[in-house]
C-alpha cells in the first residue's frame, strides 16, 4: 500500500501493452520478488532500485496447528463455562434446601457433591490453563517469533 506522499508524487502513468503470457511472466516476477508490477517495471526501464519489502516469515504448517489448537481450546472454554455452570446451580439448591429446613444428611450429600463437582471443573479449567498457554507458544512460532520464557 503506498503512503499518501506517494500517491501525491505519483499523478502520471505509463500504459503498456502485452500478451497474457507476458503478463503472467511479469506478474510472476513481481511476486517473487514482493513487488508491484510498477516497481517492477521502473527497475528495468530506469533501474531504479527496488525498495525492499520485509517478508513475513510464516511457518505454514505451525499456523495450521495453532489454528486447529485454537478452535480445540475455544470448545475446552464453553464447556469449561458449562461445567461452572452446574456447579453454581448446586450452590443454589444447597441454598434452597438450607432455607427449607431439609435433614442435615440430605444437605451434607448435596455439599459432598458440589463439591466434587467445583474440584473436577477446576482441574480442567486447569487444564485449560496450560493448553491456552502452549496454544500462545503455537502461534508465536508460527510467526516465527520466539515466545517469551516464564
Amino acid at each position: 500500500m503506498s503512503s499518501g506522499s506517494q500517491k501525491r508524487r505519483v499523478t502520471k502513468h505509463v500504459k503498456v501493452n502485452c500478451t497474457p503470457e507476458h503478463h503472467a511472466i511479469l506478474r510472476k516476477q513481481a511476486d517473487d520478488h514482493g513487488q508491484s508490477l510498477s516497481a517492477l517495471c521502473l527497475n528495468a526501464l530506469l533501474t531504479i532500485p527496488l525498495p525492499r519489502v520485509r517478508r513475513a516469515n510464516i511457518d505454514t504448517k505451525a499456523l495450521s496447528q495453532y489454528l486447529a489448537a485454537n478452535a480445540r481450546a475455544a470448545d475446552a472454554v464453553r464447556a469449561s463455562a458449562a461445567e461452572f455452570g452446574k456447579v453454581n446451580s448446586n450452590v443454589n439448591q444447597i441454598a434452597h434446601v438450607l432455607n427449607a429446613g431439609r435433614s442435615p444428611e440430605r444437605m451434607m450429600n448435596i455439599i459432598e457433591a458440589t463439591l466434587l463437582a467445583h474440584r473436577e471443573a477446576m482441574e480442567r479449567h486447569e487444564e485449560l490453563l496450560r493448553d491456552m498457554y502452549e496454544l500462545r507458544t503455537l502461534g508465536m512460532k508460527a510467526l516465527g517469533l520466539e515466545p517469551d520464557r516464564e
